[in-house]
This record gives structure tokens, C-alpha cells and sequence, in this order.
């Protein structure tokens, strides 16, 4: 059976193809488009689907897709419409402050809610418009947008028995929701509404220190570790998001507070304010989830939304008593919905529930060296084959040169993994600043560390029920001491760091180059992070690879089974 699933359209779209619980491919939109988190029906996304997969939309059973259905569903769809009118947010009399209350639900992303309403709908109607004009209207069904989350990080964690917690924005008035799952059956304990919105309270400090929301909220997690929280800040912030009881938060932040939460930036200054909110969240999130951990006396929590994200969150969460297994969907935002949505179908209609763990995520495009020599040859450069290109790669990194890797399948998700990644030995703690540098970033985290899983527990504090997540880079963890000697550029100042953990099964190249880097350095951590220039997605054909390497400087790029370095580029 193969089921095509359709991520949030919306927010990040794109597409990932199943042939029965395992992933054929997967890509967002903002891969083949250029557009960063690319909103709009995933036309480029399922064209690739279709050309890899050498399949026709005949052959395809069911497609499903990742939002309420305002025909057959009004009711879901324009709840969050509904629930904004109970609280006031459509109000004109004050344009003004409009805009600030239903901040809350759009995050910036539009000026008013009945221009995003109309939006979110014209989104749906493009889907149908598709769907008739190919012939497939009546295999498209549709899936919850919080019910695809859950999905997501239930049948990709493996587990029979685990809480399922989703958080993020809000979608479709729902800001977060958690599901008991026993052998693939969900039952729903408790759904948050809009307007209490962690994701939307992290989003608002995002904002007032001036950058992007629901794009930069890193950066507050960043900046938080510099300081401890002001107990006076602490005493305001808390008003604005609370655990409540009864397994439920508060988090109307945004009615009315959006002015005195830039005020108190300016105030506190955007280390502080930071920190603050972290612990804020942090802490009403483990409270949260504490109920549901004692109330159902379970030990796996898997996690789906975009506020998981939130690396240091997570690492909270593990340590939460009780937790004994933790995993965090790795693509955890709306993009990739698509793979919830997709699981339940195809789950629905087999009656197939046992739970098949993901392997890895590199499910996009993959490029031969005839087409990546092409390439080079267009661009006027000199290269070298190599027979062994990962030797190559270690030789240039222990020599201190950053190396742009381009290999394999593309990663799907956020986080670059290895295949198309930038690195460099992890031992030069001023890294961070002369390589964001060149990137042209502004980052406050330092890079992320890939680590062989087997030298894990020398490197990290606290592994045990988080390895299997640590493979996609979705949680903190406390560093040894000797991580914080041999590999200070990935250790931050808060003495943590997040880590990819690669096993020779997961990647054998990428795992190759670790193994030669420490047979020569004795370390078996090197620093990894996303191939790609500043506010664009990560690379994913050879000429965007091409580029980004020339663009950034960067000393060598190992392409295919092709190495060029700095010296052999064009002036």
C-alpha cells in the first residue's frame, strides 16, 4: 500500500511517501523552492515524490493530509476563529491593539485573523483544486493537524505503550494535546485551546527582541544560558504563563501583554528576559507532563510540535522522575506532519498497529557523480576523484580545514546530519564566532557536536532513555569534563551541548570519517552544522552545494566522491 502524506500547507510545506510503514522519501517544499519555510500547496515536493519513487498518482492508494477539512470538519476548522471571537480578538476598536491580541494565533505571519482565516482556507481549496484536476479527489483524507503530531512521534518512536504530547502555536484552536497509546491505539486525555499557547508565549519574546518569530525562537534558548532568571522578572513572567491543576496550563500571554513584554526587554536587557522565559516555560511543561506521568504511571514520552524544538526543554523533560525513555520526533514542526498523517492512514485502512521504529531521516534527493562532475565542470572548478573520499575528508580535518560535505540522500527535518553538513574539529572554541562569520550568522548556541555513539557516555551526563532521539539532534545534555577539555566549541556556556550520535548502521560514511578523525586526533567529536548560508534552506542539489562553498569560503567540499578545495575555485 503506498500512502502520500501532505504536511501543514500553510507553515512549511511538504511531503513524505509510505509504502505500507516504511518511508520511500521525503522533502519540504523549502528544499526545492529556495523559500524558507515555504507556505503554499507542495506542488515541487510531490513532483520529486512521483519522479523518485517512479510511481504515477494512479498508484498511490491514499493521500492523506495533515489538516481538518472546513467541508467535512467546519466545526475543527474554524474553531480557532470561534474561540478568538469568545475572547475578544476581533475587536476594531482599537486596530492597533487588534493586532497585538491575535498576535497570540498568527505569530506575525499575517496582519489580521480573517486575512489568515481567509488564507488557511484558500489553502484547503487549493488542495481540492489539485485533487480534481488529477483525478484523486476521493483518496485524499484528511487527519487532525494535533492527531498527525501525536502520530508522528508515536509510530516513529517505536514503542507500544507511551504518552504522545504535542505543543506548538496552535492548529486548528488546539494548542497542545496528549494521547495515551497502547499497541497503536490512541486515546486523547487532554487538548489545550488557543488562547493559552506556550508556543505563542515562547514566540512573544522571540518577537520583542526583534527577531522572527516561530523561525528564531533558537536564539532565546541561546541567549537563556548566560544568566539565571531575575526573581523579580520571574514574579511578572509567571502571571503570563502558569500550570493551572488538573494536568492543564494557562497561557493567554499576548492579551494585553505583548507591550509590557517589550518594556521589561528593554528593561532587563535580552540575556535576562530570556533566561526568564525559558525557565518559565520549561517549568510549566514539566509540571504538565508530570500529571499525566504519575496520573498513568507510563515510562515513554515521545514528543511532536514545534515547541519541542526546544532543545533544553527536552532535556528537562527526560529528567523528569518517572521518564524512563524520551524521543522527539525529528522533524517535530509542521513540516513534517505529512508522516503523522501518512502512519494513520495507512494504519487505519491495513489495521496494521504495531509500532515500526525510523531508522534514520535521510529520505530527499541523492545525486551520482556524473551529475555532480557536471556540475563542477559548469562552474569552472578543478577537483580531485577520490577512491576513498571520506580519508580524504579526515585528512583535511585533521588538518584543521572545514570541510562542506555533500553525500548520500538529504536529510529531512531542520537538522543537518551529516549529509549535507559543514565540519570541523570541535577543539577551537573560537569557532562559533569566525565560522558564523563567514556563514553570514547570528548565532548565541555554539555548533552541535557529532559524536560515535560508542564514546557517547565519555562525552554526555545522563544518556540513558534519550539515545535513540540523540541520533537526530533533538536534546541537550550536561557535558564531562572531559568534553568540555577536548571539545569546547561545542559546549556551551551553560557546560551542555546537542549532540548527533552516529552509529556505523545509521550512516557508514559519515560514521567512517569520526572513526578516522579519532583514530588520528584521539576525539571522537567533531562539530556539525547545517550546509547552507544564513536564513536559506540547507542545501540540496549540487549547484546550491557549489555556491553555499564558495559563498562561505570554506576550505574544502567533499562532493560525491569529489574533493575541491579553496585553492582550486574561480576568483
Amino acid at each position: 500500500m503506498y500512502t502520500l502524506g501532505i504536511s501543514e500547507i500553510d507553515n512549511d510545506s511538504g511531503a513524505v511517501l509510505l509504502q505500507d510503514s516504511e518511508v520511500v522519501c521525503g522533502i519540504n517544499e523549502e528544499r526545492l523552492s529556495r523559500i524558507k519555510r515555504h507556505r503554499g500547496f507542495p506542488y515541487r515536493s510531490i513532483d520529486w515524490i512521483l519522479e523518485y519513487s517512479k510511481l504515477s498518482l494512479n498508484e498511490i492508494d491514499y493521500i492523506a493530509v495533515a489538516k481538518a477539512n472546513p467541508e467535512v470538519d467546519p466545526e475543527r476548522f474554524y474553531r480557532v476563529r470561534d474561540l478568538l471571537r469568545s475572547y475578544d480578538y476581533f475587536s476594531k476598536e482599537d486596530p492597533a491593539g487588534n493586532w497585538v491580541k491575535v498576535l497570540n494565533y498568527l505569530i506575525n505571519k499575517y496582519r489580521n485573523a480573517p486575512k489568515a482565516i481567509a488564507l488557511a482556507k484558500d489553502m484547503s481549496n487549493q488542495i481540492n483544486r489539485w485533487a480534481k484536476s488529477n483525478g484523486c479527489a476521493e483518496k485524499i483524507i484528511h487527519v487532525p493537524h494535533h492527531f498527525s503530531h501525536a502520530a508522528c512521534a508515536y509510530w516513529a518512536s517505536g514503542h507500544n505503550k507511551a504518552l504522545a504530547v504535542t505543543m506548538d502555536g496552535q492548529g486548528e484552536g488546539v494548542t497542545s494535546s496528549v494521547y495515551m497509546v497502547n499497541n497503536g491505539k490512541f486515546t486523547l486525555l487532554k487538548e489545550i485551546l488557543v488562547p493559552s499557547s506556550l508556543g505563542a508565549f515562547y514566540s512573544a519574546v522571540t518577537k520583542a527582541l526583534g527577531f522572527k518569530p516561530a523561525r528564531h525562537e533558537g536564539k532565546i534558548t541561546g541567549l537563556a544560558a548566560y544568566t539565571t532568571p531575575n526573581a523579580k522578572l520571574l514574579s511578572k513572567i509567571q502571571k503570563m504563563a502558569f500550570y493551572n491543576s488538573d494536568g492543564e496550563f494557562m497561557a493567554p500571554s499576548l492579551y494585553g501583554n505583548y507591550p509590557k513584554i517589550v518594556q521589561l526587554a528593554k528593561q532587563y536587557g535580552r540575556e535576562q528576559i530570556s533566561a526568564t522565559f525559558q525557565y518559565v516555560l520549561e517549568d510549566v511543561v514539566a509540571k504538565y507532563i508530570s500529571h499525566y506521568i504519575k496520573n498513568h504511571e507510563i515510562e515513554n514520552i515521545v514528543l511532536a510540535g514545534g515547541v519541542f524544538a526546544n532543545v533544553k526543554l527536552n532535556e528537562r523533560i527526560h529528567d523528569i522522575d518517572g521518564v524512563e525513555n524520551i524521543f522527539v520526533f525529528p522533524h517535530m514542526a509542521d513540516g513534517g506532519l505529512g508522516y503523522g498523517a501518512a502512519q494513520e492512514v495507512y494504519r487505519e485502512k491495513s489495521g496494521d498497529r504495531t509500532p515500526n521504529p525510523i531508522n534514520n531521516v535521510y529520505w530527499g534527493p541523492e545525486y551520482n557523480n556524473q551529475e555532480i562532475k557536471k556540475q563542477l565542470d559548469l562552474h569552472g572548478l578543478k577537483y580531485d576523484y577520490c577512491e576513498d573520499i571520506a580519508e580524504k575528508v579526515v585528512e583535511c580535518l585533521s588538518n584543521n580545514k572545514v570541510v562542506a560535505r555533500f553525500a548520500g540522500r538529504m536529510e529531512f527535518g531542520p537538522r543537518a546530519l551529516g549529509n549535507r553538513s559543514i565540519l570541523y574539529p570541535a577543539n577551537d572554541p573560537n569557532v562559533n564566532d569566525w565560522l558564523n562569520q563567514q556563514l553570514n550568522r547570528s548565532e548565541f548556541m555554539p555548533f552541535a557536536p557529532v559524536t560515535i555513539a560508542e564514546h557517547a557516555k565519555e562525552c554526555y551526563l545522563n544518556l540513558q532513555g534519550a539515545e535513540f532521539t540523540s541520533q537526530f539532534m533533538t536534546i541537550t545534555f550536561d557535558c564531562t569534563d572531559l568534553m568540555k577539555r577536548q571539545s569546547p566549541a561545542v559546549v556551551h556556556v551553560d557546560g551542555t551541548a546537542r549532540p548527533q550520535l552516529i552509529s556505523e548502521s545509521t550512516n557508514p560514511q559519515y560514521y567512517k570519517i569520526l572513526k578516522g578523525y579519532y583514530k588520528n586526533k584521539g576525539v571522537p567529536s567533531i562539530v556539525n552544522t547545517s550546509f547552507n548560508m544564513h536564513e536559506e534552506p540547507i542545501v540540496c542539489t549540487p549547484d546550491e552545494a557549489i555556491r553555499a562553498f564558495i559563498q562561505g569560503n570554506l576550505d574544502c567540499l567533499a562532493i560525491g566522491d569529489y574533493l575541491v578545495k579553496k585553492t582550486q575555485t574561480l576568483d
